[in-house]
Formats: structure tokens, sequence, C-alpha cells
């Protein structure tokens, strides 16, 4: 499984000062996960202080990162 990022999710990880091995974490190893929009999974993982959230799609045996951003902890449904 090769991770590849959209141009968009390469941009985020600058803007919101996210590194890449951390979006790579949450891929590999979700603490929580859900189903988004057009079946897109949404992927979870706590980092300390706040959630990374990542969203992917899977096709032909690559996943591909779509967008990430930091969220609350009190924003995580469970």
């Amino acid at each position: 499984m090769k991770i590849k990022f959209t141009k968009h999710a390469r941009e985020m990880l600058v803007f919101r000062r996210i590194k890449k091995e951390q979006v790579e974490a949450t891929v590999k190893n979700p603490e929580d996960r859900s189903t988004g929009k057009s079946g897109k999974d949404v992927l979870y993982k706590n980092f300390g202080k706040n959630y990374l959230k990542v969203v992917i799609s899977k096709e032909k045996g690559n996943v591909f990162v779509i967008t990430n951003h930091w969220i609350a902890k009190k924003r995580i449904k469970k």
C-alpha cells in the first residue's frame, strides 16, 4: 500500500503545520475511523492536545490523502 498526497493535502501540511509522518502514522494506525462523503474514509489519531483528521480514498492498491487538519478532542464523536 503506497500513500500518495494530493496537491491540496501537500499544501495543507505546510499551512496547518502537520508533519507528513503524522499523516502516515494516522493512515497506517488510526485510533478511530468513519465514512465521509462519497464513501471516503475519515481517520483520526490523537497527537496530544488535538486529533489529526485525515480524509483518504483507496484506488488500485494506493491510498490517496485528500486533506488533513487538526481538530479538538471535544469534537470527536464517540
